[in-house]
């Protein structure tokens, strides 16, 4: 449509400012109103960082007890219970609005940095935010309590100020709060040559359960070990494009701690992209944006984590070497993990069709797998398309900038 030429994106930028605004009050007013008036915000972590700063041990209280505080399982990395503790000076009602509030304000300055410091155009920053917005992940992100656009900003003030060593340190260091995303993204940054915040992110972590375990008379190890105990045992529901749900689904009462083939394939997919990277030694933003793909194909995600999604798509968009291929790799990835989501809930509401979030609910095991596995390819080939090609029009010491 030629709507959608260059020219006329850029005559016609209110009407993506006014569909932007229309689509975020929109969800924000659906969040709000599940979080306050559905009594959602059930994944919230207040109650893991209230039980910290009050002297009791969150992991082990939530080993230990049938009578757990919703569902909010602390099955997150030591060092979010204890930069939680702001929270913990509210009540439950009161914590819910503080976080509601504190993550549409990160999604917000999300946007602000690359349209300030990456120089993306506005409207495309709003197009680009408008994609995400159709669909249900952000708005379930803000009803349910969770973490992910937490995330997202962290990791993409990570990149916007990467040049700024400590504070490039400080956001790696919160990204590992939530470490099903945090292993993927040090290791993207690593390979693209950020030796020292990404170790030295990962050593913080280190330290805060070490304080953990001096603060409860615990082991070392025993500490580092309670968030994955308490994500084997509490973990629900099947991701939409991951192996650690296929190994769930085919061993259901098998740990994915050891050497089986969950773990085989993590060694193969990461050990194959970072052997690439140190020989061949692609462009930074190229890593990144393959390494935040790398994300989603291998530990587990529901969809409220494809928020995420946003910060590789606006990496691709700031910068013209990034090629045109890329850019439409990285959109469609998002656009199809944003929108597939509100699929079986149009049915449900327009069609009347009994249909559940995970294709496995309505469908079946076998081809709820073959969905997966699909989707967790999709994910990898995407990744290593993107690292292994090259930029047009500027040189490797343009795009590492």
């Amino acid at each position: 449509m030629a709507i959608f030429n260059k020219t006329n994106l850029e005559k016609y930028k209110w009407l993506w400012y006014a569909i932007f605004a229309a689509l975020l009050l929109l969800n924000l007013v659906y969040a709000y109103y599940r979080l306050m008036y559905l009594n959602a915000g059930g994944d919230a972590q207040w109650y893991g960082a209230k039980l910290l700063w009050e002297g009791t041990n969150p992991y082990m209280a939530a080993l230990t007890t049938s009578d757990w505080f919703l569902t909010a399982y602390p099955n997150y990395a030591h060092i979010l219970y204890y930069i939680l503790f702001p929270l913990t000076y509210f009540d439950w009602e009161q914590s819910k609005i503080v976080w509601f509030m504190f993550n549409v304000g990160c999604f917000i300055y999300t946007l602000y940095a690359f349209v300030r410091w990456e120089k993306i155009k506005v409207y495309k920053v709003l197009l680009i935010a408008s994609l995400m917005l159709i669909g249900s992940n952000f708005a379930n992100t803000l009803y349910q309590g969770q973490i992910s656009i937490f995330i997202l900003c962290c990791v993409s003030l990570a990149w916007v100020f990467r040049k700024k060593s400590w504070f490039l340190l400080l956001m790696l260091s919160l990204v590992f709060s939530k470490y099903s995303l945090g292993l993927p993204i040090l290791l993207g940054f690593f390979l693209a040559g950020y030796y020292k915040e990404a170790i030295g992110a990962f050593a913080i972590n280190l330290l805060f359960a070490l304080l953990f375990a001096f603060q409860f008379d615990i082991g070392f190890l025993e500490s580092l070990a309670l968030p994955f105990e308490v994500a084997t045992m509490y973990t629900s529901g099947h991701g939409h494009s991951d192996l650690l749900t296929l190994f769930r689904l085919t061993h259901s009462n098998t740990s994915f701690l050891g050497i089986n083939f969950f773990s085989i394939g993590a060694v193969l997919v990461y050990g194959a992209f970072s052997i690439y990277c140190f020989i061949y030694k692609p462009d930074k933003r190229l890593i990144i944006i393959s390494a935040l793909l790398l994300c989603f194909p291998i530990l587990f995600h529901l969809q409220y984590d494809y928020v995420v999604l946003l910060a590789p798509l606006l990496i691709a968009f700031s910068h013209p070497g990034i090629s045109k291929r890329n850019r439409t790799i990285v959109l469609s990835l998002a656009a199809y993990f944003w929108i597939y989501p509100i699929v079986p809930k149009l049915l449900r509401s327009l069609l009347n069709i009994d249909i559940g979030i995970h294709p496995i609910d309505h469908f079946g095991p076998v081809f709820g797998l073959v969905f997966i596995a699909l989707n967790m390819m999709l994910f990898i080939i995407s990744a290593f398309v993107i690292v292994k090609s090259r930029s047009t029009g500027l040189t490797n010491s343009d795009l590492n900038q």
